[in-house]
């Protein structure tokens, strides 16, 4: 029996560390572009949801009945909602100088456009996506593994990963991270603010759609989809650290693995309930969040 409970736990980790790297990955949007503007982006779901159809449509022949391997689709719609977030840095500047409250209605206003933009050229009924690996799970110790689970983990690892060696020793990297740090010194040494914030929203844009793609074997892509993981990357961006590249890794994980421990052993019914409950009690004893918060003046 306790074999058994074990062997449940683990699997229960297991799916909690893949949705938590899908949450993680869509939480460094939302930091990456706080961290270097100041601004709380609260159509970062939809852009989500967009950047999955621009890499799917692909994998499932929908553009003009070619259909490419899922690695090609994989790199189209990473590299297609990376100028889609260019576009969209520049429709945002504005309201990076703004009040909060403007902030908010700015980018909510856009959310709710994208999702109907999405809705009037895809459909809103919305469809399943079949998993470019075979179905059936590897058993390892007991615990029954999906290939694509493992897929998403490893390969959001590997973005993370490269995300921080890129922003600790690239130039471009160094220079966005001055940037973020103070606007006015780094502008004076010769660096393009606006063209390092360009390139961070591009890349924000870029692994949300890498999450929405390697998600979306797992999930149902419709036009909705978008809502309820940016909320919970959000709450991930929050709980870790607001402006924190590790702490949305950390809060990312951390989140999925409550949730699905609380669907696992609690109550599916509770689970959405429950990981924003010790979210909001971790946070009453680290406001900061869990890796801590980078306090960002941009005005």
């Amino acid at each position: 029996m306790s074999m058994n409970i074990v062997s449940i736990f683990l699997q229960t980790l297991v799916g909690g560390i893949g949705i938590g790297s899908l949450y993680a990955l869509v939480a460094l949007g939302y930091s990456m572009i706080y961290r270097s503007m100041g601004l709380v982006n609260f159509a970062h779901g939809q852009i989500y949801m967009i950047g999955t159809y621009f890499g799917i449509i692909w994998y499932q022949g929908m553009v003009m009945g070619l259909q490419v391997p899922y690695p090609v689709a994989f790199a189209i719609g990473i590299l297609l909602n990376a100028a889609f977030g260019l576009v969209l840095e520049r429709i945002f500047r504005p309201l990076a100088n703004l009040d909060l409250m403007l902030m908010l209605l700015g980018t909510i206003g856009l959310g709710y456009v994208l999702d109907n933009v999405a809705v009037i050229t895809w459909g809103a009924t919305g469809f399943a996506v079949q998993s470019p690996l075979p179905n059936t799970p590897i058993i390892i110790g007991g615990v029954a593994l999906l290939p694509q689970m493992l897929l998403l983990i490893g390969v959001a690892a590997i973005l993370m990963i490269g995300l921080n060696v890129f922003l600790a020793r690239a130039k471009m990297g160094k220079a966005m991270r001055a940037a973020a740090q103070d606007r006015e010194t780094a502008s004076a040494m010769g660096i393009p603010v606006n063209g390092t914030n360009a390139m961070v929203f591009a890349i924000g844009c870029g692994l949300a759609a890498a999450a929405g793609i390697l998600a979306a074997p797992i999930v149902y892509v419709n036009p909705s989809m978008g809502a309820a993981v940016g909320l919970k990357g959000f709450a991930a961006f929050i709980l870790g650290g607001a402006g924190s590249i590790p702490g949305a890794i950390v809060g990312g994980l951390v989140f999925g693995v409550l949730e699905a421990i609380s669907a696992g052993f609690i109550s599916s019914a509770y689970v959405k309930g429950i990981a924003f409950v010790v979210m909001i009690l971790v946070l009453m004893i680290k406001p900061a969040g869990i890796v801590g918060e980078v306090t960002i003046d941009k005005v």
